[in-house]
């Protein structure tokens, strides 16, 4: 990653590189080239989906600031790129859904501790959304990487 890209957009490198790192360490655990990490992976990828979208949730709320506070028209600055503001709407909208379905899921437990089994299944489906949310994190900082790499800056 170029030191411009991380000097132009130090949030977008951050959220790359810490998808990128964790989508290769959970690659390492589960082919067991890292030896034991099995459930740490799991774990992690349930975990940092979730968490990774209260970043884009306050990213998305100071950029939805940043158009309303603009000289030109909210419509006009959405429109000028359609693409990115495709890819950044579904971000948002992938996250958000994913992380809203891992506290339905976790709101909706019994009272009492569940069996081994039902712990792993719930386990299997955090590990999924939050894939699903590493996946469109990923899309939208490598677009981001796309553009600074073409061109002009677009925000």
């Amino acid at each position: 990653m170029p030191r411009q890209f991380l000097a132009t957009k130090p949030l977008q490198a951050c959220k790359l590189a810490v998808v990128i790192g964790t989508l290769v360490f959970a690659g390492l655990g589960f082919f067991r080239i890292v030896p034991d990490q099995q459930l740490r992976v799991l774990l992690l990828l349930a975990v940092l989906g979730p968490a990774l979208t209260l970043v884009v949730l306050a990213e998305t709320l100071f950029a939805g600031y940043r158009v309303v506070r603009a000289d030109d028209s909210p419509a006009d600055r959405l429109t000028a790129h359609p693409a990115y503001t495709a890819v950044r709407a579904g971000e948002v909208i992938i996250t958000l859904l994913a992380a809203g379905a891992f506290v339905v899921i976790i709101g909706t437990l019994p009272d009492e501790p569940l069996p081994g089994p039902g712990a792993i299944g719930l386990l299997f489906m955090g590990v999924v959304l939050g894939l699903v949310a590493l996946g469109a994190i990923l899309v939208r900082t490598l677009t981001e990487y796309y553009l600074h790499r073409r061109g002009p800056a677009v925000n």
